[in-house]
């Protein structure tokens, strides 16, 4: 594994980074990042620092491969506290400052347009400039949301819940490491083809001195991979349409009956009950233009989940992000390969970082979805 450079770790100004013994930051594409550092205060840091209800804004900084990040969370909390002969040791949990924003937050007011232009209006009500949103896909879901006093982390998730690109694929809210704050709108159509890099793959390879010397032949390898889930409880998905159903809609107030033929493996049957279109002077945009696109949106995201693969203690790679897309090469045993190589969705990444010997060395767990 190798070491990152220029460490730094302030709160409210003070750097604290030569106190600090290990740290994760977990990032996801099911929202904002967050971070957990693990503290040998000798100082008496925790006292003199941490005061009631203010709340301490840190700032994390370091460069890996001459690549550099710089982001700022909120601390919420000191966990795990434990005095010594020395001093204390504690945990200080982090959250994304998206996070403190939109569960304070409350939204009262109505919008009209597509999913992303609800989104930027409600967003830049509750955000500030730095807290910058970027639209990597776009939106065809449109109509009206007439928001009823409610927090802005509740509003948002309706938003995302409903929202569809232009090949019909839900959209999904997050934040990378590498972003240093940014928060994306992004599909899983745009996932699945954003490569971080064409060629390049996490692979199954021990770690070797001769590798080490060699940083572009290690970067990305790991010997350590497990299959979580690979079809795991089909009969329930299937049973609740995850590859489609026949859907048989029926429109109370126009006496219509449509049947949708399964669209995909199963044919299982399941009746909709749909309200009157004329109740809205336009159409509300948290409805799916059907009963049938409701499902489709809904099973998109769990299929995304189908297959999970979990590569632990990767040699870190520089510039990765949840959302993107990354081949998988697990290696073959004496006797077998596996068929669950190839392309896959990062889901999730954990940060890993430990000090050892004086330096900062830098792993990465990466939870790995495909359908």
């Amino acid at each position: 594994m190798y070491s990152i450079e220029n460490f730094k770790v302030t709160i409210d100004g003070t750097d604290i980074h030569a106190m600090i013994t290990s740290m994760s930051v977990y990032e996801s594409i099911h929202g904002n990042i967050k971070a957990t550092l693990i503290v040998n205060d000798q100082l008496n840091f925790f006292d003199l620092f941490f005061n009631g209800v203010n709340n301490n804004m840190l700032q994390l900084e370091y460069t890996y491969f001459d690549v550099p990040v710089n982001i700022m969370f909120l601390v919420d909390g000191i966990s795990n506290q434990k005095i010594t002969k020395q001093g204390k040791t504690y945990h200080i949990d982090c959250v994304s400052v998206n996070t403190y924003n939109q569960q304070t937050g409350r939204i009262c007011s109505a919008h009209s347009g597509t999913s992303s232009d609800v989104l930027a209006q409600i967003w830049s009500n509750v955000h500030t400039e730095k807290n910058i949103l970027a639209i990597d896909s776009i939106t065809i879901s449109t109509g009206k949301y007439i928001v009823p006093n409610l927090t802005a982390t509740t509003a948002i998730k309706n938003i995302v819940n409903s929202a569809y690109c232009e090949k019909e694929t839900p959209m999904f809210l997050y934040q990378r490491l590498i972003d240093s704050g940014v928060t994306r709108f992004t599909s899983i159509d745009s996932m699945i083809n954003n490569y971080f890099l064409e060629d390049f793959e996490i692979r199954n390879a021990e770690a070797t001195r001769e590798g080490l010397e060699t940083p572009l032949t290690t970067i990305g390898t790991t010997s350590s991979f497990t299959l979580t889930h690979w079809n795991t409880a089909f009969i329930s998905k299937a049973a609740g349409g995850m590859w489609g159903k026949e859907v048989r809609s029926v429109s109370l107030d126009e006496t219509t009956d449509v049947v949708t033929p399964a669209a995909e493996v199963t044919a299982i049957p399941i009746t909709k009950m749909g309200l009157s279109k004329n109740l809205y002077s336009e159409k509300c945009l948290l409805s799916a233009e059907t009963l049938t696109q409701s499902e489709i949106l809904k099973n998109g995201k769990y299929r995304l989940f189908n297959v999970q693969l979990k590569a632990t203690n990767v040699i870190a790679i520089p510039g990765i992000g949840c959302g993107m897309a990354i081949h998988v090469s697990q290696g073959e045993g004496q006797t077998s390969g596996t068929k669950t190589d190839g392309r896959y969705v990062m889901a999730d990444i954990n940060h890993v970082f430990v000090v050892d010997d004086g330096q900062m060395n830098y792993t990465q767990d990466i939870g790995l979805v495909r359908e």
